[in-house]
């Protein structure tokens, strides 16, 4: 909670008051997770994007893995 959003749509500047979701998953599961992130959420255009891990200790690295499964 406590994000504030400044965006355009369909045409006019909305400002919102949003919660940042951030999931940790596989790349192998982004369509599985998008898919029902859009079946859930109330807006038309959520804003769903993936972002790579380009390092991070073997440890953490190792329990997403495990954890995603």
């Amino acid at each position: 909670p406590g994000v504030g959003s400044f965006y355009r749509w369909q045409g006019k500047v909305e400002e919102a008051a949003e919660a940042l979701l951030i999931i940790k998953t596989a790349a192998a599961r982004f369509e599985a997770v998008q898919k029902r992130i859009k079946e859930l959420h109330s807006y038309e255009l959520p804003e769903i994007i993936a972002v790579s891990i380009t390092a991070g200790s073997k440890e953490y690295l190792d329990w997403i893995a495990d954890n995603t499964k």
